[in-house]
């Protein structure tokens, strides 16, 4: 029923508990209707009413409605479109990785029409300080994990561009916190370079990373253009993901 969703989306939308002349007024609906939306989905325990202020909130069904929708989620069936279109648009290499244990692994990826791609695999894992998911993924961990995996795997020169100590890491962390992206200028393999985005879940928390990359001779010069595109495919997998971009910036 759509006055039934409308109320549940505005109390949904509220940061705190609604009377019922506020979801009256908010949902340009009569009291005696908003009352009877109200008890409907009370029985179905949608809907909670605060005994000592009388006002509403979702109830605990809810809760477990949006559990059940995000648990069904696949990051990877959500992303792939995305990735597509992204590839299809810019003619490079579309990828998306995740942490797994101090590693980059790529997990999903689609390739453009451009001559001479970056071919990349699916499992194919790659360090983290030298990557642009990598980066990524690091970038809003807490300090102490940080120093953690790099303690553990070490921060070694893949090529002459690899930043190799620490505190250059963590300059390229707070890029990516000022910019919403990171660059992997041929610091993994010289000749190919990379820009990603994070991919945040319901909460907020950065879960993946989408790239795109290229050989360095064609894509260096537009790395900043390319850039929008990434985060703008990124973004649109985060909210597939139920991550609200509205809430994040307010």
């Amino acid at each position: 029923h759509r006055q039934s969703a409308c109320l549940l989306i505005a109390l949904a939308n509220e940061q705190s508990e609604m009377s019922l002349t506020e979801l009256s007024e908010t949902l340009g609906l009569p009291i005696s209707t908003t009352h009877r939306l109200v008890a409907t989905l009370m029985v179905y325990h949608l809907v909670h009413q605060n005994n000592t202020t009388g006002k509403y909130r979702l109830g605990l069904e809810a809760l477990h409605l949006g559990n059940a929708v995000l648990q069904q989620l696949d990051l990877r069936r959500e992303a792939k479109p995305y990735l597509e279109e992204l590839a299809k648009t810019t003619g490079e290499t579309a990828n998306l990785s995740i942490l797994n244990g101090d590693e980059v692994v790529y997990i999903e990826k689609a390739e453009g029409a451009a001559f001479l791609r970056m071919l990349s695999r699916i499992g194919h894992r790659a360090p983290v300080h030298c990557t642009g998911a990598g980066k990524i993924l690091l970038s809003e961990m807490a300090l102490n994990e940080v120093r953690s995996i790099a303690s553990r795997t070490g921060i070694p020169a893949l090529t002459p561009k690899t930043i190799t100590t620490f505190e250059g890491l963590l300059n390229e962390m707070e890029f990516v916190r000022s910019h919403g992206y990171a660059f992997d200028l041929e610091e993994c393999e010289i000749g190919a370079s990379c820009v990603a985005a994070p991919v945040r879940n319901h909460t907020g928390k950065i879960v993946a990373a989408l790239s795109l990359s290229g050989p360095s001779a064609r894509i260096k010069g537009y790395m900043e253009k390319l850039a929008k595109h990434v985060v703008d495919a990124a973004e649109q997998v985060s909210r597939r993901l139920g991550f609200d971009y509205r809430r994040h910036l307010s």
